[in-house]
């Protein structure tokens, strides 16, 4: 009488060993230069994976496994696949197009059209900054942070993909996000990380970049004065600087970017994404 109920429970036991993994993302649907997040349930190994071709970095989650990538603003498909080592089902997620808004602004005539000086700062700068989050994206993986990330207060002043035309025509693509704030308020971590760039820049002002691990960085722009050093750990809410109008600005606020994998995505979104990492305690292993 007991044989049966024995093969009964040793198959239902294979069943559990054999059950391959479950990707999920979020949002399902998309437009370029959005963030998505994936989450893998259904196995106790660290996945691999890639998205658009792109390598994932999967981190420990309080349920699974999770990684976040970015849908890059000249994306030219109509869907990302979402795929995983070891036979899981792909999922595509659907990217649609998106018209952004635009906007004229008018600032300082050497800000506008600065000469071959500063023209050449700028280019040191930019590949400064482009190389402090490639220091975050080479992270192995693992977070830094142990929450999920924690919106700067302020009211939106300027989106992501906004299109800025300035005095003399020239336009050029806002990669932030914009919030509200008053000179010398505080400006803080928006989660755990290392802070890998400080530096005066022509356009961006003082600027401070965190990397958080998982190929996730923060990047704050128009400081009026940075308060960490490149090396520093800093834990969420901890200051790093203070909000200001230095670079190219019509007047104070924070300029806000999140760069993920190989590209900036909406802060707005980001923020939105339901990013638990578990705690040491309790990740997978």
């Amino acid at each position: 009488m007991k044989k049966p109920l024995v093969v009964a429970l040793l198959l239902g036991m294979s069943g559990i060993a054999f059950a391959e993994p479950v990707i999920t993302v979020s949002p399902s649907a998309i437009h370029p230069g959005d963030p998505v997040l994936v989450t893998v349930t259904g196995t106790t190994e660290m996945p691999q994976g890639k998205a658009g071709g792109q390598p994932l970095a999967f981190f420990a989650a309080r349920t699974g496994y999770q990684a976040v990538f970015a849908a890059p603003l000249a994306i030219n498909e109509d869907h990302i696949l979402v795929e995983l080592s070891g036979g899981a089902k792909p999922v595509s997620v659907a990217v649609t197009a998106k018209t952004f808004p635009e906007t004229k602004l008018v600032v300082e005539e050497e800000l506008a059209n600065p000469d071959k000086a500063d023209r050449e700062k700028i280019d040191a700068d930019n590949k400064a900054i482009t190389e402090a989050y490639g220091r975050g994206k080479r992270e192995d993986g693992a977070p830094h942070f142990l929450h999920a990330f924690k919106r700067p207060s302020g009211s939106v002043t300027s989106v992501f993909g906004e299109w800025r035309t300035f005095n003399d025509g020239h336009r050029a693509q806002h990669l932030g996000l914009d919030l509200g704030a008053h000179e010398g308020a505080k400006v803080a971590a928006i989660d755990d990380g290392t802070v890998v760039l400080v530096r005066e820049t022509f356009l961006a002002g003082n600027v401070v970049v965190v990397a958080h691990g998982a190929g996730i960085c923060s990047l704050y722009f128009h400081l009026s004065k940075a308060q960490v050093a490149e090396g520093d750990p800093v834990k969420q809410g901890a200051a790093i600087g203070l909000a200001g109008h230095t670079g190219r600005t019509t007047g104070p606020h924070l300029h806000i970017s999140l760069h993920v994998g190989d590209a900036m995505v909406d802060p707005a979104a980001f923020f939105k994404l339901a990013i638990a990492p578990a705690k040491p305690s309790t990740a997978a292993k």
